[in-house]
């Protein structure tokens, strides 16, 4: 195209017809530009297509990983709740002269109680990588880049209170390897699975039942892990349940 539009400039000019010549001249220049416009939309394009598949991609791995957040939630929320009910059922007992239960029943109560660490351990690697690769921008729905943006703090939050959760786990844990006589509270509620000598002690962890700072710990312990469950968790599983819910919407919109 290029060759049959100077062919006939030469041609004109040879004829001596220099308006036409011009004429001719700027009508190549606009075909020229508007092939490099053309040239650059389709491009435009091609990213743009790129950038969708990409992000496609993404959603559905975010779509996995938080399907996994919510059910390791659901997890340590069902293991809290456990732990919450024996030591209630602790606290019913404490300070009695006259328990109603045996010493195997309370050594059973105190390691169900004390025994699982509650910590929240989600799967963030796709988040992680979205965000350390800086393709977080490539989130095309601004309310789920704003939920992943902030996803961090609210794990952060979460953490806070699993650590005043876990302070007072490990004073009673502490209490009673001072006070109570932990072989045999062991073997007692778990069984002597690892085949261990009996104790030769004859003192017995009960006694932890009139222990003012064992209540004191397990009344804390009590309530950081209700609000853990009430408040925190339960605010991070609507979180993720939201989240999903966006992802979700997104996915449904690239399979119309």
């Amino acid at each position: 195209m290029i060759k049959f539009f100077r062919k006939i400039r030469q041609n004109l000019l040879s004829e001596g017809k220099t308006g036409k010549y011009f004429k001719y001249a700027i009508g190549e220049i606009i075909l020229v530009v508007i092939g490099i416009l053309i040239a650059l939309q389709l491009n435009n394009l091609n990213e743009i297509e790129k950038i969708n598949e990409t992000e496609h991609i993404y959603l559905n791995a975010l779509h996995d990983e938080f399907t996994n957040n919510l059910k390791e939630v659901e997890r340590v929320m069902k293991l809290n709740e456990q732990n919450l009910k024996t030591a209630h059922t602790l606290l019913g007992k404490m300070g009695t002269d006259n328990p109603d239960f045996t010493e195997k029943a309370f050594d059973s109560l105190m390691y169900r109680t004390i025994m699982s660490e509650i910590q929240y351990r989600p799967s963030p690697g796709t988040l992680i990588e979205l965000i350390n690769s800086g393709n977080l921008g490539i989130i095309s729905n601004r309310e789920l880049r704003l939920k992943l943006a902030s996803w961090d703090g609210v794990l952060t939050r979460v953490l806070f209170q699993e650590e005043e959760h876990s302070k007072p786990r490990y004073k009673l844990i502490d209490l009673m390897n001072k006070w109570g006589n932990g072989r045999k509270s062991f073997i007692n509620a778990l069984g002597n699975r690892m085949d261990m000598p009996n104790s030769n002690f004859k003192s017995s962890s009960i006694v932890l039942l009139k222990n003012l700072e064992y209540d004191n710990q397990l009344t804390f312990f009590f309530a950081t892990g209700t609000f853990l469950n009430s408040n925190y968790y339960s605010d991070l599983k609507n979180n993720i349940i939201k989240t999903l819910k966006i992802i979700q919407s997104e996915l449904n919109q690239r399979t119309d």
